[in-house]
Formats: structure tokens, C-alpha cells, sequence
């Protein structure tokens, strides 16, 4: 406790000489410096909150809101080139696997109400309730604790399911079901279908989907961070943008005189595999290609 009292102390002294220094407008424009802030106040209600005399002592409360502040840590992580670089592409493709996860969540949504309609209310601790002391002979169930993994409704049911997606001990919870239902095959084959159609089959296809798009975004970002390359006086593509004069575009006199212009091209999420330097080539050299053919 001792220790927690002084740590909350020090971030109190840090975020003050902080304030002093900086002064309040620059420290506040800091995510950083106001999240640390918001910590440290928090930290220093609840040690009021846990010393001033009341019938609340546990101290377990400043220890929860300090240990918050070690996300403070995740800072160094995107100092990184190779996180910032998979923490880029990893933001990209998620508009582009929203579809797929929509699949898969459907599916499990379809098997949560079946398994609600056939198992429902059957995992109980009730006394009152016979089919608790036939829960009690599936071992591996009770001493794993499983009495969450249910079908007694909606939320639950999507939890069971997850686990089976994750192939996480899912056959300990599945003898779980066969004591209380008394019917072996029916429990198993629910079990099983889940595990073929969802593990199977449509978990491998998302996470094959994710490598994959993630591969190509990882190339696309690569390919904004390229060489210049000039296109027959046209323009100068860098990375993801072109650079161009204005006076003529494409071969077309557009009577704009000294001026520069920039030209991006932003791809839609859902096709992540859009190559946005040939793009602009090809934006810059259509109307050239047009008349040579011609």
C-alpha cells in the first residue's frame, strides 16, 4: 500500500511539472500527456476514496487504475517501423474483411438458436433441479468449470461457439451436454456439424482471406513508399502520389499557367489489392496511348 501511495504521488508530481513547463494548452493538445493525466487523476480519487474513512478499504482499487497506466508502454511499440507497418496494414484490410466476418458470424448466430432450442436451460447448478446432479458425473466438465459454456441463451451460446471456432477444449464441454441430454448422437452431431462446417470450413476460408489481403496491402504500402518515376513529362509518380504540371494534362492545353498539382488515387477498402502507382500510370498515359494508336 505503501508503495501504491507513492507512485501516486510521483505521477501527481510528474503531470504538475509537466503543466508548469509546458503550460496547459501544449500539454493538453498531447493524447499522451491527457491520457497519463486521466490516469493519475483517477488514481488519486481512489486513493481518497480507499483512505478517507468509510466502510470501502481495499486497496485492490489503486492498483487496478495504476496498472492501467502501463498501456503507456504501448508507445514504444509504435516506434517501431515493422509494428507501424503491420499496424497500417492490419487498419486497411479490416473494411475489407467486414463481409467475411459477417459470414461467419451469421453462421454461429444460425447454430447459437439451435443449440438454444435443443440444450436450453439443461447446464444448471439448481439444486431444485435434477439435471444439475447428472451434470456432476461429467467429470472433465465440472472440474474445468464449464458452467458458462451453455446454450441457456443467446450470449452464452455465442461463447460455446467460440471456443469450438478456437478448438479449445471443445470435447470436454461437449461430454457436458451428453449427461444432461442423455442423448449421446444428437449432442455429437451437433458438435460435430459446428466443427466441420465452421472450423473446417469457414474459419480456414477467413483466415486464408486475412493472409492473403494482408500480403497485399503489406505490398501496396510497400509500393507508396517507391521510387520516382516520370511519365513522359506528364508527371513524376512518388509512392502514392503523382505530381504534375497543370497547363497540360495528358496531352490537353488546359490554359493553367505555374501551377503544380498532386494527383492521388484512394482505393476502396473492399478491393485491397489495387495498385495504386500503376493506376496513376495509367491515368497519365491513357490519352497518349489513345493517340498513338490513332
Amino acid at each position: 500500500e505503501v508503495f501504491e501511495t507513492a507512485f501516486t504521488a510521483i505521477y501527481v508530481v510528474e503531470a504538475s511539472l509537466k503543466i508548469m513547463v509546458n503550460g496547459w494548452k501544449k500539454y493538453a493538445e498531447s493524447p499522451r500527456n491527457m491520457f497519463d493525466l486521466t490516469i493519475t487523476i483517477l488514481a488519486l480519487l481512489a486513493t481518497f476514496y480507499v483512505y478517507y474513512p468509510n466502510t470501502f478499504n481495499n486497496s485492490r482499487l489503486i492498483q487496478f487504475v495504476v496498472m492501467v497506466r502501463v498501456l503507456r508502454l504501448g508507445r514504444l511499440i509504435f516506434t517501431i517501423d515493422a509494428f507501424q507497418l503491420f499496424g497500417a496494414v492490419s487498419l486497411d484490410i479490416i473494411p475489407a474483411a467486414i463481409p467475411i466476418f459477417l459470414v461467419l458470424l451469421f453462421f454461429e448466430y444460425a447454430f447459437a438458436s439451435l443449440g438454444m432450442a435443443l440444450f436450453g436451460g439443461l447446464i444448471t447448478r439448481d439444486p431444485a433441479n435434477q439435471i444439475s446432479f447428472e451434470l456432476l458425473l461429467a467429470r472433465d466438465f465440472v472440474d474445468n468449470a464449464y458452467w458458462a459454456n451453455n446454450f441457456n441463451d443467446m450470449f452464452s451460446g455465442m461463447n460455446v461457439l467460440f471456443n469450438l471456432i478456437v478448438v479449445n477444449n471443445w470435447t470436454e464441454c461437449e461430454i457436458g451436454f451428453e449427461y444432461v441430454t442423455g442423448k449421446k448422437y444428437l449432442v455429437r452431431m451437433f458438435f460435430f456439424c459446428f466443427h466441420l462446417i465452421g472450423v473446417i470450413g469457414i474459419s480456414n476460408v477467413v483466415t486464408s482471406f486475412i493472409i492473403n489481403a494482408f500480403f497485399q496491402q503489406l505490398k501496396t504500402i510497400e509500393q507508396r513508399k517507391g521510387w520516382e518515376e516520370q511519365i513522359d513529362g506528364e508527371a513524376v509518380i512518388n509512392g502514392s502520389r503523382a505530381v504534375f504540371d497543370a497547363s497540360k494534362v495528358t496531352g490537353t492545353e488546359t490554359g493553367v499557367e505555374g501551377t503544380k498539382y498532386y494527383a492521388t488515387i484512394q482505393p476502396k477498402h473492399a478491393d485491397v489489392e489495387l495498385d495504386e502507382r500503376a493506376a496513376l500510370r495509367s491515368l497519365f498515359t491513357r490519352t497518349q496511348s489513345g493517340d498513338s494508336e490513332k
